[in-house]
């Protein structure tokens, strides 16, 4: 099945602000082993790693997160966390502000393994967007703790431990990408290097955001280039469009609807420390700076905290990964805003795209697809098409019906 263009979604929380408490929020996790290799089975979610522990009795789905600071959990306060003394005033990817309260968890069953006193924060402002296929997250503070993990994308394991050097056969002779902390007093989320065929930035390397490949606003990419004419050629050299769409990008506690310019890019290659990306595209239509979790389906990872390095493992036994993720359809679907009465799930189509050559325009409303009622943006995120031909039913705010087959 043809996969569909999915709402991309950021988890990012970063303790950026101010902080109240006067120790750090993972100083006080520890685990019931030492010395010890785990390993067991996950699932992976369009290249996102969702881990299944147990906690107080239940099973539940915690994504590894390396933008996050430190857990999260999706949904209402419950009675099994404790709230700790502990405070942050927080800014997530959308810039947003607010004040939370640290929670402790109960024992945390993962694997063979016992983390106790894990910190996270809640919040269920993005539980209308992962439609239970996840209930929160861990962050990146696992691999602060001492912690070194291999993600094996391909057969759905995951190895974790504590040893120092544990992963060194493996890693030899992998592509290799060091990181540095996002920040300096916590020491978590990592930034990476990326190395663009005009210059080189530094980017979050963001695992909670789903499915996505590299995120660059527009005017960043200005602000790089402006006072340097050759930058400025190079950029224009790899780009296909210059259009003008809707972004929409969600935070943990609100979401942006913007209408700006954006480019697309055609990236012949493009470098990862030692992994090439070949043949990438991307585009300039959001408010981050970072690289997310489609890598993942290409490649298992391996987290060497000691060394403060990923080490990449093709899944095609190569240093390097055709992407070829080129969009022809050039259509995609935003969530409507709540109060809209008139669809749930709206287009968002390139002028170079198939879809835009059918007839459907930005801004027109996702009715149906095969028949089924999208009524819900679970309902689209969960569509399931065992057929061939895929029948899409829009409706145009000036009520035009329009259908096209794909």
């Amino acid at each position: 099945m043809k996969k569909f263009c999915l709402l991309l979604i950021c988890f990012v929380v970063l303790a950026s602000l101010s902080v109240e408490a006067q120790k750090k929020p993972f100083r006080d996790i520890h685990f019931s082993q030492h010395d010890f290799v785990d390993t067991m089975k996950i699932k992976i979610w369009d290249g996102a790693i969702i881990i299944p522990v147990e906690i107080n009795g239940e099973t539940k789905n915690l994504m590894f997160d390396t933008g996050a600071n430190w857990g999260f959990w999706i949904g209402d306060e419950e009675e099994w966390m404790k709230p700790s003394a502990e405070t942050l005033t927080l800014t997530d990817s959308q810039n947003a502000k607010m004040k939370k309260t640290i929670y402790r968890m109960p024992p945390i069953k993962m694997g063979n393994t016992t983390i106790e006193n894990y910190p996270l924060l809640v919040d269920n402002g993005m539980k209308e967007y992962v439609c239970d296929r996840i209930d929160g997250g861990f962050g990146f503070d696992l691999v602060t703790c001492g912690l070194s993990f291999k993600f094996d994308t391909k057969d759905s394991l995951m190895i974790v431990t504590d040893r120092k050097g544990f992963f060194k056969k493996e890693e030899k002779r992998q592509p290799k990408l060091k990181y540095m902390p996002y920040n300096s007093y916590y020491k978590t989320s990592p930034l990476v290097w990326i190395d663009f065929p005009w210059g080189r930035y530094k980017m979050l390397f963001d695992s909670g955001w789903i499915g996505g490949w590299i995120d660059m606003p527009e005017q960043t990419l200005n602000r790089w280039s402006e006072d340097d004419r050759k930058m400025q050629k190079k950029i224009d050299e790899y780009t296909a469009l210059i259009d003008t769409t809707v972004s929409t990008e969600a935070g943990f506690f609100g979401r942006s609807l913007d209408t700006m310019q954006y480019r697309r890019l055609h990236l012949p290659k493009l470098m990862m420390g030692d992994l090439a990306l070949q043949d990438l595209w991307i585009s300039t239509n959001s408010l981050s700076v970072k690289t997310g979790s489609a890598i993942l389906e290409h490649a298992s990872l391996i987290i060497d905290g000691p060394k403060k390095c990923f080490f990449f493992l093709s899944h095609d036994d190569q240093r390097e990964v055709v992407v070829g993720n080129e969009e022809k359809k050039g259509l995609k679907h935003n969530l409507a805003d709540k109060d809209d009465t008139l669809g749930v799930m709206k287009a968002v189509v390139r002028k170079d795209g198939e879809a835009y050559k059918k007839g459907i325009r930005s801004g027109d409303y996702l009715i149906s697809v095969n028949g089924i009622p999208i009524t819900d943006y679970c309902t689209y995120l969960n569509l399931k098409i065992d057929t061939e031909e895929r029948h899409y039913v829009y409706r145009s705010p000036q009520g035009e019906v329009k259908e096209v087959e794909w």
